[in-house]
Parts: structure tokens; sequence; C-alpha cells
């Protein structure tokens, strides 16, 4: 698992469009890590009660904050600044485009702690913001294999390399399913046990097949053929045919991978000459959200199977 980590500068650039920022601090460097995804409003910390303030966390200033730093003048206050501007602090947002007094902009810049501002309410800042580090800190993972959209149902394909992961891709996106990423998927876990699986920047969209080399999906294939997220449900591991192993015929049993954490339903599928491990994915896909629809075929075909019995022994 790796350790996720996200600066103010990751926050300013992905946002600064969403949240209309502006830096009031220009001359600061924005190197500064956020460790947690929770928001402070520093109203007490700023009358000078610093005991439990939050320091670590993206300090957002609303109309009162702002409206009480205005009307203080220098002096006390000044000490109170000392003193809250010495707690390392990630950087402070200023709502609805509201303007600092000097004073306290003079001790963001000597205390090397950025200030922004932008024009949106407080409680849309406080949600856009959270939801962003939420989403930079959660867990992650990075797995060998691939991700794909079959039929809604995001399928992780896990499976020794050659086993013929990506050509079983390859297949299923020529019939209309979507690659999300190819032999290294990246993993975070979400609010509520939600794995999110992804593509790195560098090889998004581009599928590795042995003679042909890197291909590029969209291009070949399409915008609607690929993906750059999907919420993964199912994990299906392909391996070749073992004449040992006693593969399930029935389905009453399901398998669990865990990944973050988090359990998934977990097939796998032998590979063979003369099967159509494609299909059979997208047979698994659907059978999945049957599943999450409450319908489970192999429970009521056995409890029919069980029924009948019990009539037929009935009747004797």
């Amino acid at each position: 698992m790796s350790t996720p980590s996200c600066l103010v500068k990751d926050l300013f650039d992905n946002l600064k469009d969403a949240l209309k920022l502006k830096l009031s601090t220009p001359a600061l460097s924005l190197s500064r890590k956020i460790k947690s995804s929770e928001i402070h409003r520093p109203g007490l910390a700023l009358a000078g009660y610093l005991d439990y303030f939050s320091y670590d966390r993206v300090q957002i200033l609303g109309r009162t904050e702002v409206s009480y730093i205005n009307k203080q003048k220098s002096g006390k206050f000044e000490e109170i600044l000392k003193r809250f501007f010495g707690y390392k602090m990630p950087c402070i947002v200023c709502a609805k485009n509201q303007t600092l007094s000097p004073v306290f902009l003079e001790y963001a810049l000597r205390y090397k702690v950025p200030v922004f501002r932008s024009p949106l309410k407080t409680t849309t800042l406080i949600s856009k913001i959270t939801q962003y580090i939420d989403e930079e800190l959660a867990p992650r993972r990075v797995v060998h294999g691939t991700l794909l959209d079959v039929y809604g149902v995001g399928t992780l394909l896990l499976g020794k390399s050659g086993v013929g992961k990506s050509e079983t891709a390859l297949e299923l996106v020529e019939r209309g399913q979507r690659l999300v990423a190819d032999d290294s998927v990246e993993i975070k876990l979400t609010p509520g046990e939600v794995l999110i699986g992804f593509s790195s920047k560098v090889i998004r969209h581009h599928m590795e097949i042995r003679g042909l080399g890197i291909i590029d999906m969209m291009t070949l294939f399409g915008v609607g053929s690929v993906r750059n997220q999907k919420r993964i449900l199912l994990a299906v591991t392909l391996e070749q045919w073992d004449k040992n192993i006693e593969y399930d015929r029935v389905g009453l049993e399901e398998g669990k991978y865990d990944c973050l954490g988090v359990s998934l339903p977990h097939m796998v599928i032998p590979v063979i000459p003369g099967r159509n491990i494609p299909v059979l994915v997208e047979v698994a896909a659907l059978n999945q959200r049957l599943k999450r629809m409450g319908i489970h075929s192999a429970k009521r075909f056995n409890e029919e199977l069980i029924q009948k019995m019990a009539e037929a022994d009935g009747s004797d």
C-alpha cells in the first residue's frame, strides 16, 4: 500500500478554476503538506484560545472571522497573531473574496503561510475542499492486472503474466466494453468502502499486447472505448487450466478478493484453448449485476431443485 500525500500546490493547481482561487501571498512557496481532510474555522484561535487549535488542517475564514480580524487594533492582537501563525498550518482560504487586513497578511508572509481567497461561500468551500482532500489522501494500492467497465460493472482481471489478461481486455473492448487501466491498476479506497480503480496519466488509455507492442486504445477504438476511472465491483482471476483442481461448477459459494480491507466478489476462470474467455467475463459481470439486484441464479436454482426433490419424496 502506498502512502498518499497532498501538497497545498496540488490543491491550488487542481481547484483554482473550480473555486476561482487567487493567492493573496504570491511570494510564498506552496510546498506545505496537507495531512487531514478535515477543515477548521479558527474563530477561537484568532481570539487567543489556542489550547485545542487544529492547526494541521486547511483553515477557512468566513465572514465572521474576517470581520473580527479586520476590527482588531494592533498591540494585543499582534501578540495573538504571533502565536496563531507560530503553528505550522497548511494554508488559509478566505471565502466570499473578502479583504483581510494588511497586518494579518503581513504576519502570514512573515510565517510563510499561504493565504487564498475565493468568491464562493464558506459552506461550498468546505464541501469541495474536503471532498478533494479526501480523495487525495485515500489509502492506495497498485495491482498488476487490467480493469474494465463491463456492462457497468468495474471488473478487475487478475492472473500471472502471460495468461492473457490484455488479450481478453482487447477483445472485450472490441465487443463494446471500456478499458480503464491495463497492466498497472491504481486503486484508492474512498469513503463508504468504495474502491476506485484508475491508471496513471503516463499509460492512461494504452495497452501492451505481446507481438503488437503499445497501442493507443482511444485512438484506435474511439473515446467511447475508455474510461478514466471506475468503481471496482468484481475481481476475476484467469489461470491456466489444471486438471488436478476441481473448479466450481455450481456457483453457490462466492470467493472473496481482499483489497485495502474491502472484500470483492472473486471468480476464478480456468483458461484452456477453445474457451471464449471474453464472453465468460461478460457473463460473470452480468451475473454480478443480477446479484446486486438481489437475484442469485445458482441459489435460486438450488432452492427450486430442493423443493422439487421434497415434492417428489412426498408423493411416494
